[in-house]
């Protein structure tokens, strides 16, 4: 009995065609991409509220609704607002979507209906205490689990007190610095009426010296406000 006969292998000019047709697929796909950014939080029903289109091109004439969680359109469809400018070379396109005048509480997403369509992740709109409270809580926590020295407050995480030797430390003179921000030479260190002077260093909160923690994160904080000066100016405006 023979055996089967092999298949018979791709011509070049097939082989050809189908790649030229996935790169084309894939480029369109490159080339054709839209996020929507919204408040992760959530929104205060009675206050301002804004998402972001970033799109890979332009997207005039869109429209974007909002839908709860049964997926029911329950606001708009909306223009789009002004394009606002560039986030990166891969999004260039960024348009504002406001929905102030919607303020019913309640689960919703976001989409974008155009020539690149979008989604949004789910978001909520609630009272002020139901929005902020969970991460204002989770902020809290943070800081509680991060003090430093013997007055620690005591959770799951953190069950006994830190760096107690700061309670009693020593003080030196100022180190020299080099060119590129490192320490030279050794500690010297300072006197006081003859005597090194002890202080007591502890508290504060622990990696308080950290570059991404505290450098980084406050710069990130103060972004977020001008963010809200540059968006919602009026909002900003000292009472008269």
């Amino acid at each position: 009995m023979r055996p089967p006969a092999p298949a018979s292998a791709p011509s070049k000019r097939s082989l050809s065609r189908l790649l030229l047709i996935t790169l084309t697929l894939s480029s369109a796909a490159v080339a054709q991409s839209a996020f929507v950014r919204v408040n992760q939080v959530g929104y205060v029903s009675g206050a301002a509220k804004r998402a972001y289109l970033m799109a890979s091109g332009a997207e005039s004439g869109a429209t974007f609704t909002i839908k709860n969680s049964s997926g029911s359109t329950v606001f708009g469809p909306a223009a789009i607002g002004a394009n606002l400018g560039s986030w990166s070379t891969g999004y260039p396109d960024v348009y504002a979507l406001d929905f102030d005048n919607f303020t019913a509480a309640g689960t919703y997403t976001i989409s974008v209906s155009g020539s690149i369509a979008a989604s949004s992740p789910t978001f909520k709109i609630d009272t002020p205490a139901n929005v902020y409270s969970g991460a204002l809580g989770n902020s809290l926590f943070y800081y509680q689990n991060e003090r430093d020295g013997p007055n620690f407050i005591g959770t799951a995480l953190r069950t006994a007190a830190g760096h107690l030797n700061d309670q009693s430390a020593k003080v030196y003179v100022t180190p020299n610095v080099n060119n590129n921000g490192r320490f030279s030479g050794d500690l010297t260190p300072a006197t006081f009426n003859g005597t090194q002077p002890v202080i007591n260093g502890a508290g504060g909160w622990w990696d308080a010296g950290d570059y991404l923690k505290f450098v980084q994160t406050t710069s990130y904080t103060v972004a977020l406000m001008l963010v809200g000066v540059r968006d919602f100016p009026i909002r900003w405006v000292p009472a008269v």
